[in-house]
């Protein structure tokens, strides 16, 4: 690897390491097993204060997936894994072989790239019990007294690519009554909203709507170790409601007639939480699998005066879109762009760490450790 050094900063003089990215984010389109690897650049660049002894600098990228199981028995701990499942590693300077060398202060610039595969998982965070995380590592061995250590996350998106998204349920139930569900997109970026519109016709004279009540729930089926047969005691599923809605029909509003029906016509919309805490996006990879399903239940009043039920699982998708600034611990922002116009779907990220005043930032700093 070459290395550029650049004229010393005597005013200000601080030691400072960064890796600098020529793409702050990696997006990946469509699933892992047709999407293209990307290609990433950098630099890593650091600064000394003063001619310092190296024996050696070292740049990491890992991927890290661990996983967290809630114990089944009383009284035991959570049981726990940790695996690197990816690393790739840049020798800039190593002076094992030899004395190690003086490095004069100033500041130091050394490129490196690297072909991330497409089939490489994607960044998974906001989960207690689970995460896929990738993050580069930097190593400058001193001679003299502790490392200069230095950690900085990368992001890894997996973009949907276009397709014919839209749903349409159109039925008859129980010979009571003719609906029709419509979902403009069935796959939805994180942080926007699930869209239905809903036509209802009695079949049964005198049967009405009482009301429409609808969930947007979170599947995550993890298992502890991905190469495991799946057990009680090595798995988990557990299921969260990530937004609801309850919807009385209005008999003015919502109701309409025409020469040959007699129905009911609305729409209704679920808003996605806006925090990786609350919501995360679909994921199946590595023993780690969240869903998204949207459950729909239509009470009915049957002429009798007794009720009946029409209940609906429609699947949905939900993906982080490039689009969007969405930091761990933070809130979602950006405009919306509509669905799926993906000639504006490109491998254009979110700004780099900094950027935008929602965005969590690391302070720049390098952290000092033992050797």
């Amino acid at each position: 690897m070459s290395l550029h050094r650049h004229k010393f900063d005597t005013v200000n003089n601080r030691e400072f390491v960064d890796v600098q990215l020529d793409k702050d984010h990696v997006v990946f389109h469509g699933s892992e097993q047709e999407a293209m690897g990307v290609y990433l650049s950098g630099h890593l660049v650091f600064r000394l204060k003063e001619a310092t002894p190296v024996k050696h600098i070292r740049l990491h990228l890992t991927g890290v997936r661990r996983v967290s199981l809630p114990s089944r028995t009383a009284g035991f701990k959570r049981s726990s894994r940790e695996t690197e499942f990816y690393k790739q590693t840049w020798e800039f300077h190593d002076a094992y072989r030899t004395a190690p060398e003086i490095f004069p202060a100033g500041d130091y610039r050394y490129p490196f790239n690297v072909i991330l595969e497409g089939s490489m998982p994607e960044t998974l965070e906001g989960l207690k019990d689970a995460s896929i995380m990738y993050a580069f590592a930097v190593e400058i061995g001193r001679k003299h007294g502790k490392n200069i250590t230095y950690r900085k996350p990368l992001r890894v998106i997996r973009a949907p690519k276009p397709a014919c998204v839209d749903l349409t349920l159109d039925e008859v139930w129980a010979q009571k009554i003719a609906y029709r569900v419509e979902m403009p997109s069935k796959v939805v970026a994180f942080g926007t909203s699930v869209d239905v519109n809903y036509d209802f016709v009695p079949i049964v004279p005198g049967l009405t709507i009482a009301h429409i009540e609808s969930q947007l729930t979170e599947i995550r089926d993890l298992t502890l170790n991905e190469d495991d047969l799946p057990t009680t005691r090595n798995t988990s599923s557990t299921t969260a409601v990530l937004a609801s809605d309850t919807y009385t029909i209005d008999q003015n509003s919502a109701h309409y007639t025409t020469k040959s029906t007699d129905g009911f016509q609305f729409s209704r919309s679920l808003q996605l939480p806006r925090s990786l805490g609350q919501c995360v996006q679909d994921t199946s990879a590595m023993g780690i699998d969240i869903k998204h399903k949207l459950r729909i239940h239509v009470r009915m009043r049957n002429p009798d005066g007794h009720f009946s039920e029409l209940r609906l699982a429609i699947p949905v998708s939900i993906y982080l879109s490039p689009h969007y600034r969405v930091w761990e611990g933070e809130t979602f922002s950006g405009e919306a762009p509509p669905v799926f116009m993906e000639s504006e779907l490109s491998d254009e990220a979110p700004p780099p760490y900094g950027q935008h005043e929602l965005d969590r930032t690391f302070d720049g700093q390098y952290r000092v450790a033992a050797t």
